[in-house]
């Protein structure tokens, strides 16, 4: 009888340290998700603020272009660019304001604590991730048509 209890103990014991042990190593695991995660939003900010800065640069090109040309039809498309690219910037400036925001809830423990919580967090974050790649890829084509309408200037300016 001795011998069983000892038994009985020693079982228990194991169990209630090896349940201890997952519980740790569970908990260890979804802070390392969350620190990754927030490293990503964070990284996606960064981008966020490059593109703005893209954009603004483009801004001041396409207004300056659009005050030094002489040929309206260019002026009227370099405006629109401007305007384009100002919108777009403000675009991103609220892109990167959700981000950070994205980020703050990530850092909440109490709403990670939930497992479906923590998923839609995780889709949440995917989703402004992919925002941000189409960001980048519309200012990319902004730079592909700003490159054409220096082309057409330039004929035109030959031309004359």
């Amino acid at each position: 009888m001795k011998t069983t209890m000892k038994i009985s103990s020693m079982l228990l014991m194991c169990m209630f340290l090896t349940a201890n042990v997952v519980a740790q190593q569970t908990g260890q695991q979804q802070q390392m998700q969350q620190m990754q995660q927030q490293q990503q939003v964070q990284q996606m900010v960064q981008k966020m603020n490059q593109l703005q800065e893209r954009t603004h640069m483009l801004s001041q090109e396409m207004n300056r272009n659009m005050q030094q040309t002489q040929n309206e039809q260019l002026r009227y498309q370099y405006q629109n660019m401007y305007r384009f690219s100002e919108q777009l910037g403000l675009t991103i400036g609220n892109l990167k304001n959700a981000a950070e925001r994205c980020n703050m809830m990530l850092q909440d423990r109490q709403m990670t604590q939930d497992r479906a919580m923590q998923q839609d967090m995780e889709q949440l974050r995917q989703r402004l991730n992919d925002m941000t790649g189409q960001a980048e890829e519309a200012v990319k084509a902004m730079d592909r048509i700003r490159d054409r309408l220096h082309e057409k200037d330039n004929l035109k300016q030959n031309q004359n």
